[in-house]
């Protein structure tokens, strides 16, 4: 079998426990040798609907949230690239003849990959690896080769977090956010006043 390289990206703002469980899944299930964490830039779809928080503090707390895992490494390299975020000139970036390349994204965000930024081209560059509840069928998208990484329901979210944050005195926030993010990730958020009232 040809090396297998994952591209597992997002706005991650914050990272969560889903995040990281996701990732872990993917690179046991899939055999995985490397699995690049791709912090986003300007997330062109979430950018026009919410105010996104700056991408050097996303990119510090992807980088806490993954530093304890073997085979992953997480990128910069959308944020060094600037302007708005495609996933396809990413993977054309980390693309490595004789190297498969798979994309780790939720049910969700599969459904909609069609709309994508040159969809028919990331088509033919990557394989959608899905992320499903365990036991569910496997999800199919026309045209796209795929796969499915099951795991179990984590019930976490960055929407759940912000809004946890965002309802509380600074004293509380440890309480039940800190359940949602990684340790350290939580300590980074105190330290900065990010997601403040």
């Amino acid at each position: 079998m040809p090396p297998r390289q994952a591209i597992f990206g997002g706005t991650f703002d914050p990272p969560h426990v889903g995040h990281v469980a996701a990732a872990i899944c993917a690179r046991e299930q899939l055999d995985i040798d490397l699995l690049h964490v791709v912090v986003a830039n300007d997330p062109w779809q979430k950018s026009a609907e919410r105010l996104v928080t700056p991408a050097h503090h996303r990119l510090a707390m992807a980088l806490l949230a993954f530093r304890d895992f073997d085979g992953m490494v997480v990128s910069d390299l959308e944020i060094r690239r600037g302007g708005p975020t495609y996933t396809f000139d990413t993977v054309s970036e980390l693309e490595r003849p004789g190297t498969e390349t798979l994309l780790v994204m939720g049910p969700t965000a599969a459904s909609g990959v069609s709309t994508w930024h040159r969809a028919d081209e990331l088509a033919e560059l990557a394989t959608l690896a899905i992320l499903q509840p365990r036991g569910e069928p496997p999800l199919r998208v026309e045209g796209w080769r795929t796969c499915t990484v099951e795991m179990e329901p984590v019930q976490a979210s960055a929407t759940q977090v912000r809004g946890l944050l965002a309802r509380r005195r600074r004293q509380d926030i440890t309480s039940e956010a800190a359940r949602l993010v990684p340790p350290a990730v939580m300590g980074y958020i105190a330290e900065h006043r990010l997601y403040s009232p």
